[in-house]
């Protein structure tokens, strides 16, 4: 090839590298990467950046989310400026979305400087991405305050937490995994705009969740149960919130009972009654008539209450009034209609769509709804409580002795001072133990024989009967030919989690192998000899 042939092909490749190398319409590229980071990039051949872009905004918000849910200093920081930063995120999304459609439409030039070279059609295209992100980002920024505003009064608790802990401060609540048992007290509270005091509850219930098992339990408190714990409270126990709030309050509830309590919520009765509202109403079968000559109104006076049985459509302030009264029966009754009205709220819960009005409800209600809950829980959470089967559901209440209720925990006690309900300590914890169980020792269905190795007559069988109540599988009940020691004896090491369970419950015996010189078709026997001290509650009285 002749020198002049050489020299103007060198001379068209230098200006085939100094053009700018494009590949497909940059208008479409654009477009492209507006409906989705990346596209366009992939469009025009730069997989890598393409893919990269549509990973790091899910990878950022990912990382983001787990340090803000584990962090609990973090949460309450974000809680607590939630409108500030839901616009700030909103404006770091919309100013990445701008440089990747830039992006797309620069091509393949070196950086960024040089916009030139590009058609009419491609820029006004260009434009009109632009302007469509404007208005995608100003809409999603508007949609999403709503639901910053509602965390931001919803997790008041948390968002006004100092952010770091002080000295001798109470350790954080048990973390809900997502498995276990999640206990949560619902307290009611007849706060009435123009009272500058501290009110007692109203309401005292314990809503429990199964997930593993798939069921629930809710536990009515009666309010006049008395709390003889010196340096903690002597006194009523809807006394409790007045004293120390809800902290105070969950306390006192997780002593009588003798569980965990992951969580409390509070709520105000005027915005029980603007929830119901919001829902459409509840439909209640009532079992009973309600008549009340004196239901006490928002301004102190009373009315006449007069509900008649069958299934009816209350509408909240009707909801609320059937669920308040109480002088036409007692405290007890009126407990289960509250969790009527409860489980009535949840069916319809489910029923709307609830979850795109719950902003609007929060606003009307402000700040009268409050939880400590973990924000991180609350979507799966209310996906599994709004979907378990209603006859799932226990709904108990502490009875007092005397009467023909179907169990009872408490005595009566009157005097000068008043009337109070003394709860008898173990018989609250072995009933709230039957209610509250381990949702793991349940699934797991480990076989379980106990055994007498010297202990007194029946006392092998009283142990079976109470254990079986704490849904644990009893399959057989033996007396030993043998004296031995109270111990929890393994077979079956699968297994192993319930037998640990079993050594708590009952007392706190060792755990250990069968030995291959006792025989057993159950998963793990438990020997109860003539050392066996009680179950855990009877050392707790």
């Amino acid at each position: 090839m002749s020198n002049r042939g050489t020299s103007s092909a060198v001379s068209l490749r230098v200006r085939a590298l100094r053009a700018p190398r494009m590949s497909g319409s940059p208008g479409f590229a654009a477009v492209l990467s507006g409906l989705l980071p990346g596209l366009g990039q992939a469009y025009q051949g730069r997989w890598v950046k393409g893919i990269l872009m549509v990973l790091l905004p899910i990878f950022t918000v990912l990382l983001a989310g787990a340090f803000i849910a584990i962090a609990d200093p973090l949460t309450t920081l974000v809680l607590r400026n939630a409108p500030a930063f839901t616009f700030l995120v909103a404006a770091a999304f919309f100013m990445y979305h701008l440089y990747v459609v830039a992006d797309a439409f620069a091509g393949k030039l070196l950086g960024m400087g040089s916009l030139s070279g590009r058609r009419l059609l491609d820029y006004a295209i260009l434009g009109v991405v632009c302007v469509s992100l404007v208005a995608f980002y100003t809409a999603a920024y508007r949609g999403s305050a709503p639901w910053a505003g509602f965390f931001a009064k919803i997790f008041a608790p948390i968002a006004n937490a100092p952010l770091v802990a002080a000295a001798g401060q109470d350790p954080s609540l048990p973390a809900w995994t997502g498995t276990d048992r999640v206990n949560v007290l619902l307290l009611g509270i007849d706060s009435r705009p123009d009272s500058s005091t501290t009110q007692n509850t109203d309401t005292m219930i314990v809503l429990s969740l199964d997930p593993v098992n798939k069921t629930a339990a809710m536990l009515s408190i009666p309010r006049d149960v008395y709390i003889d714990r010196p340096g903690v409270l002597v006194d009523k126990i809807n006394a409790a919130y007045a004293f120390g709030g809800p902290d105070l309050s969950r306390k006192v509830v997780e002593d009588l009972l003798g569980i965990r309590l992951n969580a409390y919520a509070l709520v105000n009765f005027d915005a029980f009654t603007k929830i119901v509202d919001s829902v459409g109403g509840v439909i209640v079968d009532v079992r009973r008539p309600v008549r009340d000559e004196s239901y006490p109104t928002p301004d102190y006076g009373v009315e006449r209450l007069d509900i008649t049985t069958g299934p009816q459509l209350m509408d909240g302030s009707t909801a609320l009034h059937f669920a308040r009264s109480r002088h036409d029966t007692n405290d007890y009754s009126r407990a289960q209609r509250q969790q009527l009205v409860l489980s009535a709220l949840r069916t319809r819960m489910t029923e709307g769509d609830f979850l795109r009005s719950l902003p609007a409800i929060v606003d009307r209600v402000g700040s009268a709804v409050q939880t400590n809950f973990d924000p991180a829980n609350v979507p799966s959470l209310v996906l599994f409580g709004t979907a378990i089967d209603g006859s799932a559901i226990r709904s108990e209440v502490l009875y007092p002795c005397g009467s023909d209720y179907p169990h009872c925990e408490l005595q009566y006690s009157g005097s000068d001072g008043g009337f109070f309900l003394v709860p008898d300590r173990a018989k609250v914890r072995d009933f709230a133990a039957s209610i509250f169980y381990d949702p793991q020792v349940k699934s797991e269905a480990a076989s379980i024989e106990v055994r007498n190795t010297g202990g007194r007559t029946g006392l092998a069988q009283t142990v079976a009967d109470r254990l079986v109540e704490r849904a644990f599988s009893v399959s057989i009940v033996t007396n030993g030919s043998a004296t031995g020691r109270s111990a929890v004896l393994v077979r079956n090491n699968t297994k192993r989690y319930t037998a640990n369970a079993l050594a708590q419950q009952l007392g706190g015996l060792p755990v250990d192998t069968l030995p291959t010189s006792e025989s057993s078709s159950a998963d793990i026997v438990v020997r109860v000899g003539s050392d066996f001290r009680g179950l855990a509650t009877d050392l707790a009285r």
